[in-house]
């Protein structure tokens, strides 16, 4: 009777181990889709707005009344340019995933290109917004104005005033930096704070070039106001 007692728990341990493994192993996406610095050429964003996706998380983030947050998105490319799949680096919110990754359905890119070939890549999206680190009230700085603050020298001279990181460029990193300026009435920057980078050192060099750029003062009603404006910096190598 014992021997066949240990017979059948043999055999119960044996089917057991011959069930199906339902946990998922995820496949290394750096050998599917190539990172940027295995690439040639970097993916170029064709159709989609950054800008617009920024502006949305933002109204978002008030309606939540946060003032902090990191949104962080890793974007698989197919050969032709399509995003595939999207990696969720960093979100605290699910709604805020959801949100970014309906615009990143429209989205459109130049694929990366290695050796001359069109292959699947990634592209990073980043978004930061931590306004409980100013030392103003961003309460007191409209987001309209009947005329809106214009950089003194235009967007040129604020673009001379960048140094590419040395690290950015050994990792092939491209892109644009929105810097989130709060104007005074003076036209000059009170605060400002980086909503969405790149990283690797672009998004320091960015944020201490638009608190070093003078700025035309907004006047709504015969007025200087105080006014928030997005400022983009493009890095390209």
């Amino acid at each position: 009777m014992k021997n066949l007692i240990v017979i059948i728990v043999s055999i119960f341990l044996f089917a057991s181990c011959e069930e199906k493994n339902t946990i998922e192993v995820i496949p290394n996406y750096d050998e599917i889709y190539l990172p940027l610095n295995k690439l040639d050429e970097t993916p170029k964003l064709i159709k989609g707005d950054e800008k617009s996706i920024s502006e949305k998380i933002g109204e978002e983030v008030k309606k939540s009344n946060l003032t902090d947050i990191k949104l962080d998105y890793n974007l698989m490319l197919d050969e032709n340019g399509n995003v595939k799949k999207v990696e969720v680096v960093r979100s605290p919110d699910i709604k805020f995933t959801n949100l970014a990754v309906k615009e990143f359905e429209n989205w459109k890119f130049l694929p990366g290109k290695k050796d001359g070939k069109a292959v699947k890549s990634q592209y990073r999206w980043y978004f930061n917004q931590s306004l409980s680190e100013l030392d103003i009230n961003p309460n007191e700085f409209s987001i309209y104005a009947e005329v809106m603050p214009e950089i003194v020298g235009g967007l040129n001279s604020l673009q001379e005033k960048i140094t590419y990181p040395e690290i950015a460029k050994r990792a092939g990193i491209e892109g644009k930096v929105y810097v989130l300026a709060f104007i005074d009435e003076n036209g000059d920057v009170a605060a400002a704070k980086v909503i969405k980078g790149i990283g690797a050192g672009c998004d320091e060099e960015a944020l201490n070039a638009v608190k070093n750029t003078k700025f035309t003062p907004a006047r709504d009603k015969g007025k200087n106001v105080k006014v928030q404006v997005s400022v983009p910096i493009y890095f390209k190598l």
